[in-house]
């Protein structure tokens, strides 16, 4: 008679966020795989296109002196006074990385008799991202901190948080039925029957990255017209692997 071979029961490890690290598999109890069944490793997907719901833009204040306090003096103003006003319109708003640099200007090739090279600059700058569903207030709110000084670095689409976590739920449930489906035609076409699981694992890892128009590095956007965006669809997909157990008839 063949040895017994043991198998983890069935357990489910599912990923509901792209941002999720992986959960540890671990082993709950055993069952015997019955005589002369067989193991049948599968593996199915499902995804969906969609149409963001979150608009983000990303800013960035920016001054230049001769004097570090200077700059950073003119950056915590013009920081200040856009946060009002973002946060006055009802945008998601927060501040991203403070710098604070110090640059020496080429020295030019010759200099008249007495005269002191360039002196060195200090530039301070910090970043503003705000984020929204409404496109036409984001919009509004970016032109208005563009007319201010603000230099506009990112803009696009997104899809947020609880519009990826109803697209995965029904897209786990038509993965798993897919993957059942595909169990049993294998079965069939074997001559064995399907008996169930010995492990299911869904990973939900495969969202979208943010759909962001760059500004060139070291320049921002020209200030003038407020930007003008359309969203574009993008593609929520989950993945299903599974160990299906089969049986001789």
């Amino acid at each position: 008679m063949a040895s017994a071979r043991f198998l983890p029961t069935i357990f489910a490890t599912v990923s509901l966020l792209a941002a999720a690290a992986p959960a540890t598999q671990a082993q709950v109890a055993q069952v015997t795989l019955p005589e002369h069944a067989t193991l049948l490793v599968l593996s199915e997907a499902a995804e969906r296109d969609v149409t963001p719901d979150t608009i983000r833009a990303r800013l960035v204040a920016q001054a230049t002196s001769e004097q570090a306090a200077v700059a950073q003096t003119s950056v915590n103003a013009a920081m200040a006074k856009a946060l009002a006003r973002a946060r006055s319109l009802g945008l998601e708003v927060e501040t991203s990385g403070y710098n604070t640099w110090q640059e020496s200007p080429p020295r030019p090739q010759t200099l008249p008799a007495g005269a002191k090279p360039p002196a060195p600059l200090w530039r301070a700058q910090q970043g503003l991202v705000l984020t929204a569903k409404d496109d036409a207030k984001l919009l509004e709110a970016v032109g208005a901190l563009q007319a201010e000084g603000l230099a506009l670095q990112e803009l696009g689409y997104t899809i947020s948080r609880e519009q990826q976590r109803g697209l995965q739920d029904d897209l786990v449930a038509e993965a798993l039925q897919r993957l059942a489906t595909r169990a049993q035609r294998a079965a069939m076409a074997l001559g064995m029957d399907f008996t169930g699981w010995a492990r299911i694992s869904v990973n939900g890892g495969n969202a979208p990255r943010p759909m962001l128009m760059r500004a060139m590095k070291g320049e921002g956007m020209a200030a003038g017209v407020p930007p003008v965006t359309a969203a574009g669809e993008q593609t929520v997909s989950v993945t299903v692997d599974g160990e299906a157990i089969l049986k001789r008839r």
